[in-house]
């Protein structure tokens, strides 16, 4: 998004505050940054971490909607895997523009399907195999929103100039499989996994053998981004 010196951003679903910290960098001392999260614990350990060299970040506890900010009151927003788990996704985008001042922009990312990304797909087939179907299903949320669908509701609620871009990168965990399994305890299958964690991890080791070595489990993930104008 490039943003220029001075910008102030919003960064909507932040948790520990990655974007906002990015943002806070490439804005510089001149701008500002909000994150917003419905989670205060998330928040606590984002207000935790070191100072960035750039833009003052406020952190404000609220959800998507609505949005504890005020009208028309910047010029970037952004969302990084958050919309999807939001229940009224349409109410998430008409908030977005209520906060966006005329022309500002929003960028929003989505994860790809799971057969684009080997490495969640890893995790699902675990779940499948060890949980059962059901399971394996409640655990595909967070890959279950295309852009397309972004694009269409970012339209609807008076977003111009949409674009979709397909990004493919390649990841490495140096953990291995067993690093990456953490993300069953932040998922909604949390309840179910523990008392089968070592079957699930196995599974996982199995599923990705084939991309892993000493140095961690490599493979790649992709995501949409979904830019628009306000």
């Amino acid at each position: 998004m490039a943003p220029a010196p001075g910008t102030k951003a919003l960064d909507v679903g932040t948790g520990p505050g990655t974007v906002a910290r990015v943002l806070a960098r490439a804005i510089g001392p001149t701008g500002a940054v909000v994150g917003t999260d419905p989670n205060p614990a998330m928040l606590t350990l984002a207000a935790e971490l070191p100072a960035v060299d750039g833009a003052p970040i406020q952190y404000s506890e609220c959800g998507a909607t609505p949005l504890h900010v005020s009208d028309h009151a910047f010029d970037l927003i952004t969302m990084q895997q958050v919309l999807q788990f939001v229940p009224d996704r349409g109410a998430a985008l008409a908030e977005l523009r209520r906060a966006a001042r005329p022309g500002a922009r929003i960028a929003i990312a989505t994860w790809q399907p799971l057969h684009r990304n080997p490495l969640f797909r890893a995790l699902h087939d675990a779940v499948a195999t060890v949980l059962g179907p059901d399971l394996a299903a409640l655990f595909e949320e967070p890959w279950s929103l295309p852009g397309t669908e972004v694009a269409t509701l970012a339209k609807e609620v008076g977003f111009v100039d949409v674009e979709l871009r397909d990004r493919t990168l390649p990841t490495t965990v140096p953990g291995g499989p067993d690093a990456l399994c953490c993300l069953f305890d932040f998922s909604a299958i949390s309840p179910y996994a523990g008392p089968r964690r070592a079957d699930l991890v196995a599974a996982v080791r199995a599923n990705l053998a084939h991309c892993t070595d000493a140095a961690g489990v490599h493979s790649e993930t992709a995501a949409t981004l979904v830019t628009a104008r306000a």
